[in-house]
């Protein structure tokens, strides 16, 4: 074989193996610049025809990544890049020292077709790792936006619950106030009108009027302990809870027993929250779980308020609950308004073996 025929084939065996090196180099976006481009830098060299008196420089982003030796002579062959948002790079190659002309001042044909496939390459590689800078803002903008929106869904949801038990509670006293207090004047008013009733032969229909009467104040006292009971704002939680317990006992049968062991109050919301969930759960234990034995534990830690509870009736599938659109036991509901205020729901139960669940809030203050 001819020695210039040679020469050359050695010359691209030089140029693809470069090439080859510099795609494996840059085929991963993801370790730093300055690690990956000096290394494509340092295969510059010896790609061109005189390795001994070459160097090469990378420049984007107003940086360079250049071989030690590199400086500005007047045999430089370079290659300049745009990316979409209009900067440029550029990658050169230089001889320290003149040589002979060829085709391209001293440099080859050929080594102008490798510094653009080298250019090309960066190009790809600079604005794949530019892309990927953009989408990782757009993605943490977008994080931001939707946590904003959260707390701000979880604030309003928060007011529109506080709200809603204002109008309750402001409707059970006027229930109490009104209505209740003239029910009592009639119940009173009947009994003064007892003897002259009898004597006029109308004793019957009074007694029934009085029992009407009494059935309409027990109703109405009923009704303004299921809309806003007074004991959970003048006690609190944990009496609320007792007096819940009670009331559930008395009208079903059930055996409840109650402990608090919370000892500091709660801000509104939380207390409401946590009073209707209670409310909702034992109505559930009430309707679905044919239990016999009911216990309801309010305790603290310095993190968060923790409400359990426990029966012992027939438990269900927790995978099918949540699965249930309608969700029948209430748990989904109860679980959205956890998480409104940063809490979550726990659940333990199975078939034929009772269920306990824990509903978890943080408490203001705490760790976020």
């Amino acid at each position: 074989m001819p020695d210039s025929l040679n020469h050359r084939l050695q010359e691209r065996v030089k140029e693809l193996t470069a090439l080859q090196g510099a795609a494996r180099l840059l085929q991963d976006p993801e370790p730093p610049l300055d690690e990956i481009l000096p290394s494509v830098a340092a295969l510059l060299p010896v790609a061109w025809q005189y390795p001994e008196i070459t160097e090469g420089r990378i420049r984007c982003h107003n940086r360079d990544w250049s071989t030690p030796g590199y400086r500005e002579t007047p045999w430089t062959q370079r290659e300049s890049f745009i990316l979409q948002n209009g900067e440029r790079g550029e990658i050169s190659v230089v001889y320290l020292e003149e040589r002979p002309p060829a085709d391209e001042g001293p440099f080859l044909k050929e080594e102008r077709d490798l510094i653009r496939s080298l250019s090309e390459m960066l190009r790809a590689y600079f604005q794949h790792r530019r892309d990927d800078e953009v989408i990782l803002a757009t993605n943490e903008l977008l994080e931001r936006r939707v946590a904003e929106r959260t707390a701000s869904l979880r604030r309003l949801a928060a007011e529109v619950c506080l709200a809603e038990e204002r109008e309750r509670r402001h409707l059970a006293e006027n229930l109490h106030d009104h209505l209740g207090q003239a029910l009592a004047l009639i119940r009173i008013h009947l009994q003064r009108l007892r003897g002259d009733a009898m004597l006029g032969g109308h004793s019957t229909a009074l007694e029934e009027l009085a029992d009407l009467s009494d059935q309409a104040i027990r109703y109405t006292r009923d009704l303004t302990f299921e809309l806003s009971p007074p004991v959970l704002y003048e006690l609190g939680l944990g009496p609320a809870l007792e007096w819940l317990g009670e009331r559930t006992a008395r009208k079903h049968g059930l055996k409840v027993r109650t402990t608090d062991r919370l000892g500091r109050p709660l801000p509104d919301d939380l207390k409401v929250m946590l009073w209707k969930s209670a409310r909702e759960l034992l109505h559930n234990v009430v309707k679905h779980a044919e239990a016999r034995k009911v216990t309801i534990e309010l305790s603290e830690s310095a993190q968060e308020v923790v409400l359990e509870v426990e029966d012992d009736g027939r438990g269900f599938e927790t995978e099918g609950v949540r699965r249930d659109s309608g969700d029948r036991f209430g748990l989904y509901s109860i679980e959205e308004r956890l998480q409104q205020l940063g809490g979550r729901l726990e659940i333990e139960t199975a078939p034929g073996r009772g269920a306990r669940v824990r509903l978890c809030a943080k408490l203001p203050g705490g760790p976020a």
